[in-house]
């Protein structure tokens, strides 16, 4: 499978997008320490992992360790959150087609839509396109699925003011152990035009933001 989804425009990404999307910024001086204890999420249970953001205005800082991810894979990494209410990881609960697995749309009912898009280059935006699945700019585990992440970018203001409301969620399990991303597709294909296994969208561990201080 192609690691870099075809990147197509849709108008239904628009459901996905960040927080504050077309509100202009302001600069802004407010510093902050956050951290994020990764737990597993129900199709996963051995992802674990804890994540530092540093946040200086619209500058974040992320550093992120996980283990126990589909090995030799990327993973995409994402800050979660909604507008309006304090997000939560999601459980088996939100299984609504009983297949024992927690897939994206189920669990953003909990975690809500990405925010941020910890890639590795480029851009770190919150729609599903071009960033937040472009698998090809996101870290890859190594042999013993392990992940060490860290990069400066800027975020919008109005994000960043709002990172202890929010959640960090990584994806990415190859259920059939084959050493890539395949088999059933993803309900994502469709809003994004473009071939996306389940394998590679679904949610393996999460844990929410909180302040240091």
């Amino acid at each position: 499978m192609r690691k870099s989804l075809l990147l197509v425009p849709m108008a239904g990404l628009l459901m996905f997008g960040p927080i504050g999307s077309g509100v202009a910024q302001t600069a802004s001086s407010e510093v902050g320490v956050f951290r994020a204890d990764l737990a597993p999420v129900a199709d996963n249970p051995g992802a674990t992992g804890m994540a530092y953001l540093v946040r200086r205005g619209d500058q974040l800082t992320g550093v992120i360790y996980a283990r126990g991810l589909s090995a030799n894979l990327p993973h995409a990494m994402h800050i979660h959150g909604l507008e309006e209410a304090v997000a939560e990881c999601p459980g088996i609960e939100r299984d609504v087609n009983a297949d024992g697995l927690v897939d994206t749309l189920e669990g953003i009912v909990d975690y809500g839509p990405i925010q941020v898009s910890f890639t590795t280059s480029g851009g770190t935006g919150g729609n599903l396109l071009p960033d937040g699945l472009d698998l090809a700019r996101f870290p890859v585990a190594n042999s013993a699925g392990f992940i060490t992440y860290s990069r400066t970018f800027s975020i919008p203001v109005a994000i960043a003011d709002r990172l202890g409301d929010m959640h960090i969620v990584v994806h990415g399990h190859d259920l059939n152990g084959n050493g890539t991303y395949d088999g059933e597709s993803s309900s994502l294909s469709a809003l994004v035009g473009a071939e996306v296994p389940l394998e590679a969208e679904l949610p393996v561990a999460c844990g929410p933001i909180n302040s240091l201080g």
